[in-house]
């Protein structure tokens, strides 16, 4: 399972680069610009084919989500901690797939069940945010989680450590500083990513 996180900032020829990737195998986008309005969100879903919506989630903005036919609904922690159960049920009554992130092993069993995609980060030293270190340790493996939920890693994925993220039982990856530093890259840095996260030749 590969998740492609969207700039933080406009990129120019943003739709197609998340066209692309999705054309090339990426299972969802996360479209996650801080800041950004709900109109400017609009205005890029209005870039992509709405076949593709159920493969997109977004980062806030439920009613958007819900009113596109998108495929899913992230939340920051803040949100995340302003929701009660029933909010959550009723987000996933409506056929949303709820993600969000934490930073610690320690805070996934904390989690309820209706948040069935999870982002765990950082696993390594970050590559959009120079300085963050990864908190991982080589040997660490994910434990058993509840059925229906992913755990993915996030946090300085790229060709060099995929296959680390995969021998610590990840169910996936989180791609994002890896595919922007050269963006008319990203296309090209994605495919090499994604056939070697599919490597079946990994060792356990």
């Amino acid at each position: 399972m590969i998740l492609v996180i969207s700039h933080t900032t406009p990129i120019p020829g943003e739709a197609d680069l998340l066209q692309a990737m999705l054309a090339a195998g990426a299972d969802r986008v996360l479209l996650r610009k801080p800041g950004w309005t709900q109109q400017a969100y609009e205005q890029l879903l209005g870039q992509l084919p709405p076949a593709y919506y159920p493969m997109i989630l977004l980062s806030g903005y439920p009613e958007l989500c819900i009113r596109t036919g998108l495929g899913g609904l992230h939340c920051s922690e803040q949100l995340r901690a302003s929701l009660p159960a029933a909010a959550l049920q009723t987000l996933r009554a409506q056929g949303l797939l709820l993600s969000t992130g934490v930073h610690a092993p320690g805070l996934l069993d904390t989690l309820p069940n209706e948040w069935q995609q999870v982002l765990l980060s950082p696993v390594f030293d970050s590559i959009s945010k120079p300085g963050y270190k990864g908190s991982l340790s080589g040997d660490w493996q994910l434990p058993r989680t509840p059925a229906g939920r992913q755990v993915l890693a996030l946090g300085g994925i790229d060709i060099h450590t995929v296959a680390a993220a995969r021998r610590m039982r990840f169910d996936g990856i989180a791609l994002m500083g890896a595919l922007w530093r050269q963006p008319e890259q990203a296309v090209t840095v994605f495919t090499a990513i994604h056939q070697q996260w599919n490597n079946k030749d990994h060792t356990y």
